[in-house]
């Protein structure tokens, strides 16, 4: 059974990848990916293999040379990569290193090549019930997904529903050598004392316990289809731009679909998921008046997100969106070229109606407050005012670039332009 799993691989493969750590189930899936190669299961089959270093344990080097040789004795070329996860902050020790490993697979990845890795139907199970205790949804629930695109490439996990004492069984039978992690024995790891402590008892007491729990993990991914279907739905009624919600639309849907819907669009911009505390929030933030400025932030890691609303507008979005232009900000344009400024890029031109082809210097720079600026038909008048009845939200009033010429106030970004002058688009 096992020989057959790497006929999961997508039609037209050609390039294929072991992330290879040493330890047995890796050393499993090396053999039957080295093997499919040989019997030609996939015709101009290109295998190869990376091997992560995280320099947590003392045998770490061990475990490198171990692959290394592997591979050489197999004739598969193979890459290894030193990570440093102490570097990384806000997580465990478990999740820096995870995250420092699939920064690397992720850089590594070449064009439609697909990475193999060696979860089991014990992994799966191990992760629900960590998911489960912390309260996890439907998308939690769903553990570890068969397959998914990482850089530009995918990841597969062939070995997913199969258990572990399958692959030792076919370790044993092929008298393959694998290494040990040593910290795999210690309880003070969540997933270790899951292992070791509680699932056996369960075992014991209910014999399918595996089985029954991986199956749980199907069910709950296809309750998470289902609620992504129904947000697909959700956000095309409600979407008013990249960053912003309908609210009226919004609010008509029940509250449940509301946070459905939150969630959906966070995650399909690879934004931040909010915490219980913070959706409490986020509740009063959208029923809060038309006219208050409310605002909510969190964060996770280096990334923040913040929340605003804005009239019938919420705004969800990374924090330095909603960023100023720097007061200091200053340069020049020559009216024409297009030029990035901070918050933006600047793609029209400026030009006089009367002198189109003369050359034009100008000052570019942030909001001071007090601008004033003549326009055709209703002379001068405060640029704050104006910005007002643009019925701009207030942050990006603050991000707009204004366009100066000799002490002369031109034009407000592509909003705003002065009497006897032009934007073309």
């Amino acid at each position: 059974m096992l020989k057959k799993l790497l006929l999961a691989l997508p039609t037209n493969t050609t390039k294929i990848c072991v992330a290879f750590s040493g330890g047995l189930d890796s050393r499993v899936l090396f053999e039957l990916a080295r093997q499919a190669q040989q019997q030609q299961q996939q015709p101009n089959l290109v295998l190869r293999a990376i091997h992560v270093h995280h320099q947590l344990s003392p045998f770490a080097d061990d475990w490198a040379a171990f692959a290394q040789q592997v591979c050489e004795t197999a004739k598969v070329p193979i890459s290894i990569y030193k990570v440093d996860p102490q570097s990384l902050s806000n997580a465990s020790l478990e999740d820096r290193a995870r995250r420092a490993r699939y920064a690397v697979f992720e850089q590594e990845l070449q064009t439609n090549e697909v990475l193999l890795q060696g979860h089991h139907q014990n992994d799966q199970v191990e992760t629900l019930l960590l998911r489960l205790l912390r309260g996890a949804g439907t998308l939690g629930l769903a553990s570890i997904p068969l397959q998914r695109p990482l850089g530009k490439g995918l990841i597969l996990r062939p070995l997913l529903k199969t258990a572990k004492s399958e692959l030792l069984a076919f370790a044993q039978a092929a008298q393959l050598e694998w290494v040990e992690d040593n910290s795999n024995f210690e309880v003070n790891f969540d997933r270790n004392y899951l292992r070791l402590k509680v699932l056996p008892l369960l075992q014991e007491r209910f014999p399918n316990t595996n089985q029954n729990l991986a199956r749980v993990t199907q069910l709950a991914a296809t309750s998470q289809q289902l609620n992504q279907d129904l947000a697909q739905i959700d956000l095309a009624t409600c979407q008013r731009t990249e960053h912003s919600l309908n609210l009226e639309s919004f609010l008509k849907l029940a509250a449940y679909r509301q946070v459905n819907l939150l969630r959906y669009w966070l995650s399909i911009r690879c934004l931040t998921l909010p915490n219980h505390k913070i959706w409490h929030e986020l509740t009063k933030l959208y029923h809060a008046s038309t006219d208050s400025q409310p605002l909510v932030s969190w964060d996770k890691g280096e990334q923040q997100v913040e929340a605003r609303r804005f009239q019938q507008q919420l705004f969800i979005a990374p924090s330095h969106y909603f960023q100023p232009l720097p007061k200091t900000w200053q340069t020049t344009w020559d009216g024409i070229s297009p030029i990035s400024t901070p918050v933006g890029s600047i793609n029209f031109q400026l030009t006089h109606l009367l002198a189109a082809n003369k050359t034009q210097a100008f000052t570019l720079q942030s909001r001071q407050g007090g601008e004033v600026l003549r326009l055709a038909q209703r002379g001068q008048r405060d640029v704050k005012r104006l910005l007002q009845e643009l019925q701009l939200p207030p942050w990006q009033r603050n991000q707009l670039v204004f366009i100066w010429q000799q002490q002369q106030l031109i034009a407000v970004d592509k909003f705003l332009v002065a009497e006897g002058w032009q934007i073309i688009n």
